[in-house]
């Protein structure tokens, strides 16, 4: 089988693009989450995790994209 795809070449449709993935991604985690088979507490518990968790890889990438920087 082959597949072809037709990539955005502007900054803007590549940047909705980008908006639109990270939507999609969102909304199926969400999905994910809301059949597992745990109390509301342990669901926000863990999107609290998970939350947190992206921000600390965030963070560490700034450092580590700004020391590569000097």
């Amino acid at each position: 089988m082959e597949v072809f795809l037709i990539m955005p070449t502007s900054p803007e449709d590549r940047a909705k693009l980008s908006y639109e993935l990270a939507k999609f991604h969102a909304e199926q985690a969400l999905k994910m989450v809301q059949k597992l088979p745990w109390s509301t507490e342990q669901k926000l518990a863990l999107i609290d995790a998970v939350v947190e968790h992206r921000k600390q890889d965030n963070n560490e990438k700034k450092q580590t994209t700004s020391k590569a920087l000097k």
